[in-house]
């Protein structure tokens, strides 16, 4: 091998050997997180996470945007959630409601806003369930083997429950009692249902035990409400394409003033007006110059005319002609006769 190509060689391995060890020392290879927001299914309903799961395990769900005594006697399945701001608690529906509870009815009522609710609603979960239910916020202690319940609800028991559990200041946040065959089980808002929180342990365990652990009772029926989610614009910022959003509005815009502009020259379809007569013309231009005293200049203009053609003037028209290039003033009467004396000129051949 020629030995200016070994050297070559041997001082390319090293200068690579030290510019690798200096990248290996200097520099780390790190890792990283990109954020991916929720779609908008995922923010639409905020308990997608919750209805995947138990379809999932082969347990049906069907959801409802709102409910009344129709929905409840045409519903085919054996557990419903309610949410209490979005069902008509009437006469009627209450009275079915307990009738479907005492004959093997699960039935999970979520108070979202107890503010709001009728006081006939606190009645029916008072009068036939024994739960007295009431505002109370409670201070947040953060727990981690406590499930995510609503701090502005707490309720208490009238009778025997099946179920009751608190957060840390000893407020009851869930009950759950028995009435016939079935069973019902009130809270507040069910935070720990939602899919933000769903993946924390407690909060898995109790939906696992509330709503999948009898996977042999069918499925559920869901009479809930969709979160409000932003607008196209805030969507596009967020996460579409700005350039995109820019290009198509100026062409959406150019296409709009182009087809609302009007075409040059007369409009189709359409014949030109005939203008005014001669005659018409030249008595309104009379008067205009009449009124300003300058029925010699419309003269004078003849005059030139006539001069820069070279046209043959007769003896009688010299003193009309020298009058008019002089700019001596004219009367309205003399006007008509000068006129058609100098169109006479101009005619001539």
């Amino acid at each position: 091998m020629n030995r200016n190509r070994l050297i070559g060689f041997a001082v390319a391995v090293v200068l690579l050997s030290l510019l690798g060890f200096a990248l290996y020392s200097l520099f780390e290879i790190v890792s990283e997180t990109k954020y991916l927001p929720p779609s908008r299914e995922a923010r639409l309903n905020e308990y997608l996470a919750l209805d995947r799961w138990l379809e999932s395990y082969g347990i049906p769900v069907r959801v409802e945007d709102r409910g009344d005594f129709s929905v409840l006697s045409q519903a085919g399945e054996k557990r419903i959630f309610i949410q209490a701001s979005l069902f008509h608690w009437e006469g009627a529906q209450t009275e079915y409601l307990t009738r479907w509870v005492e004959e093997g009815g699960w039935l999970f009522i979520a108070l979202d806003n107890i503010r709001e609710m009728e006081m006939e609603g606190f009645r029916f979960l008072e009068d036939e369930f024994g739960i007295k239910a009431f505002a109370r916020r409670s201070e947040y202690r953060y727990d981690p083997e406590s499930p995510g319940f609503d701090r502005g609800v707490s309720f208490e028991p009238l009778g025997e429950v099946l179920l009751s559990l608190g957060d840390s200041g000893g407020n009851i946040k869930l009950i759950q009692v028995r009435r016939g065959k079935g069973t019902l089980t009130v809270t507040g808002e069910p935070r720990f249902l939602q899919s933000v929180n769903i993946s924390e342990t407690p909060n898995a365990r109790l939906a696992w035990a509330l709503f999948a652990a009898d996977s042999d009772e069918g499925g559920w029926l869901f009479i809930r409400g969709k979160a409000k989610v932003s607008g196209l614009l805030g969507s596009l910022f967020r996460q579409g394409n700005l350039t995109v959003l820019l290009v198509s509005l100026l062409v959406l815009l150019s296409i709009g003033f182009w087809s609302v502009l009007p075409t040059f020259g007369l409009v189709r379809g359409e014949e030109a007006k005939p203008g005014k007569p001669l005659r018409e013309r030249f008595l309104a231009e009379g008067y205009f110059l009449k009124k300003y005293v300058a029925l010699d200049s419309y003269l004078a203009v003849y005059a030139k005319e006539i001069k820069l053609r070279g046209k043959p003037v007769d003896e009688n028209d010299i003193s009309i002609f020298q009058r008019s290039l002089n700019g001596k003033p004219v009367t309205f009467r003399e006007f008509p006769e000068l006129v058609k004396k100098y169109m006479d000129i101009l005619e001539r051949s």
